[in-house]
C-alpha cells in the first residue's frame, strides 16, 4: 500500500500531460496552419453592388483561380460574400463592416463599388472585377502602372468596334441602332460615348435614352423602339443588365433584333452577344490576390486589361425578329445556340 500511495502522484501528472497533449493536438487540428508559404491566414471581403450573371460567373472564376494558384479556402483564407442589392446605403454599411472588422483584403465587384471603396477604403488592399474601365473613376490612378497605393485589379474595356462590325455582317444596310443607359452608372456613360464613337465609324447612328430607376425601364425602351431603329444595342450597366428580359420583351413587340454584351442574354433575348469572359478574368484576378498574400503590394501590380470576350449566336431570337445570321458570323462564334432558354 505504501508503494502505491507514492506512486499516485507520479501517476496523477502522467494522466494530467496526456490529456494536456491530447487537447494540444485537437487545437492543432482545427486551427490548421496556412501553407503556400503564407505567413497567416487571410480574410477576404467581396463586395457586390449587385448580384448579376457577371458577378456570379466572376465569383466562380475567382473562386478556380485560388484553387489553381494552390490556396485553400478555410487553410489558406476565408472568404464572405456580400451584396448591397443595388442600395447606395446598404453599399456603404458594408464598406464601413468590412473597414473596421478583420479584413485583410478587400475585393470589389462592379463600377459603383469601386468607386465607394476608393472613398472609404485606404488602408486595406482592394482588387476590383467586373469594371469596364477604372479611369472613369479619376481618383484611382492615371494608367495601368500609376494608380492608388492600395488598389489593383482586371478591367473588361469592351470592345465596341468589333460588336458594331458583327451588326454591319449581319444587317449590311444598318442605319440606326438605340441603347438604354443608366444616368447615374459611370461606366454606362462611358460605354454610351464609346457606343457612339463606334458608330460614326461604322456610318451608323446611336440613339440614346437614359433611365435612372428599374421602374423606368419598361416605358424608357417603347419610347426609344419608336424612333425608326434597325436593332437594339444594349450596352452593359447594372440597372439595364438587371432589367433586360424586359428590354428583349418590347424589342420583339417591335421585330427588333438585340445585340448585347453579356452571355447569359442569349438565352433571355438577345441574337448575338459579344461579352467578356468573366470567369477567366476573376482566374487572372486571382493570381493578383496570391501576388499580394505572398507579400507584393498592390501599388507594383500593374491593372490588367482582359482580352478574353465570347461571341455567342442565338439563332430562334434572330429569326423571330426576322434576321439571318450569316456563316461567316456562325463560323466565329464561339457557341451557336438554336433554342430560347
Amino acid at each position: 500500500m505504501y508503494r502505491i500511495a507514492r506512486l499516485l502522484p507520479a501517476i496523477a501528472i502522467c494522466v494530467a500531460s496526456l490529456i494536456s497533449f491530447s487537447s494540444c493536438n485537437k487545437g492543432g487540428d482545427s486551427h490548421e496552419q496556412p501553407g503556400n508559404g503564407l505567413k497567416k491566414k487571410w480574410n477576404f471581403a467581396i463586395v457586390k453592388f449587385e448580384e448579376l450573371q457577371q458577378t456570379e460567373d466572376t465569383e466562380r472564376g475567382l473562386r478556380v483561380g485560388l484553387r489553381d494558384a494552390g490556396l485553400v479556402e478555410g487553410r489558406d483564407y476565408e472568404m464572405t460574400s456580400m451584396n448591397a442589392h443595388g442600395d447606395i446605403p446598404t453599399l456603404l454599411t458594408l464598406f464601413d463592416k468590412a473597414a473596421s472588422g478583420n479584413t485583410d483584403l478587400l475585393i470589389s465587384m462592379q463600377t459603383t463599388t469601386l468607386h465607394t471603396a476608393v472613398k472609404r477604403v485606404q488602408k486595406i488592399p482592394i482588387v476590383f472585377m467586373v469594371v469596364a474601365n477604372p479611369f472613369v473613376i479619376t481618383t484611382v490612378g492615371q494608367s495601368d502602372s500609376v494608380h492608388l497605393p492600395n488598389v489593383t485589379g482586371v478591367y473588361t474595356m469592351t470592345t465596341f468596334d468589333r460588336m458594331l462590325g458583327y451588326i454591319k455582317e449581319c444587317m449590311p444596310n444598318v442605319k440606326k441602332v438605340g441603347t438604354l443607359f443608366s444616368s447615374l452608372e459611370l461606366n454606362a456613360t462611358y460605354y454610351k460615348s464609346q457606343l457612339i464613337t463606334a458608330g460614326h465609324k461604322h456610318g451608323i447612328t446611336v440613339e440614346t435614352m437614359d433611365v435612372s430607376a428599374k421602374t423606368d425601364v419598361p416605358q424608357a425602351m417603347t419610347a426609344l423602339c419608336t424612333r425608326n431603329l434597325d436593332a437594339i444595342c444594349q450596352i452593359e450597366d447594372n440597372l439595364t443588365s438587371a432589367t433586360f428580359p424586359f428590354i428583349a420583351q418590347v424589342a420583339q413587340k417591335f421585330k427588333l433584333p438585340v445585340f448585347s454584351f453579356v452571355n447569359e442574354q442569349a438565352h433571355t433575348g438577345s441574337s448575338l452577344v459579344f461579352a467578356p469572359n468573366y470567369f477567366e478574368s476573376a482566374r487572372e484576378a486571382a493570381t493578383i490576390i496570391s501576388r499580394i498574400m505572398h507579400g507584393t503590394s498592390p501599388e507594383l501590380i500593374p491593372f490588367k486589361r482582359i482580352n478574353k470576350f465570347n461571341l455567342i449566336v442565338n439563332t430562334t431570337f434572330a429569326k423571330a425578329a426576322g434576321l439571318s445570321i450569316p456563316e461567316s458570323v456562325r463560323a466565329a462564334a464561339d457557341s451557336v445556340i438554336t433554342t430560347a432558354h
